[in-house]
């Protein structure tokens, strides 16, 4: 777990904290699980939280998804390290550097793009919606793999150049 990710409390949310599962995982976010039970966050002498380093740890903890509300698990994900919603590619900006959990924003990480790799990996670029930062997340397994063609595709959609130019183009080029 990554970019985004909170832990997801096993016992069951009143209706009106469902309502909002950003608020949710604001709060998830002041604590952490390992192995099931509670983890005390201490603070640092910088007055940052410091909990488990997921640069080293592999994170296997369920979460529920800031942006979509649904509950997320690290089963079918292909990596040892989700940091996403594989249903709507949400993240939350929970990190300064990957795994380490000291970014004090927690905002949502909007998916904007994807770019591909020499080896055929895909990442998905991330913005943040209350700071601006960007961040690449490496593409998993199990997202869904329609919103990572819209994604990629979206470009095309709106090229920097009118479309009247391409045939204009097309047509010279044909000449």
């Amino acid at each position: 777990m990554q970019n985004g990710d909170m832990p997801l409390k096993k016992k069951k949310k009143p209706a009106a904290s469902r309502r909002n599962p950003g608020e949710e995982q604001r709060k998830d976010a002041e604590e952490q699980r390992d192995g099931g039970a509670r983890k005390e966050i201490s603070l640092g002498k910088d007055g940052k939280s410091s909990s488990i380093d997921y640069r080293f740890t592999p994170c296997l903890e369920s979460f529920r998804c800031a942006h979509c509300g649904k509950e997320i698990h690290p089963e079918g994900a292909g990596s040892q390290h989700r940091n996403h919603c594989p249903h709507c590619l949400y993240s939350l900006h929970v990190d300064e550097e990957p795994g380490d959990r000291k970014a004090t924003c927690h905002g949502q990480m909007e998916p904007i793009g994807v770019i591909s790799k020499g080896d055929g990996d895909w990442s998905i670029l991330h913005l943040c919606k209350s700071c601006g930062k960007l961040s690449l997340n490496r593409a998993l397994a199990d997202d869904n793999p329609l919103l990572l063609m819209q994604l990629a595709v979206k470009p095309l959609s709106s090229p920097p150049f009118p479309m009247s130019f391409l045939s204009h183009f097309l047509e010279e080029k044909g000449k």
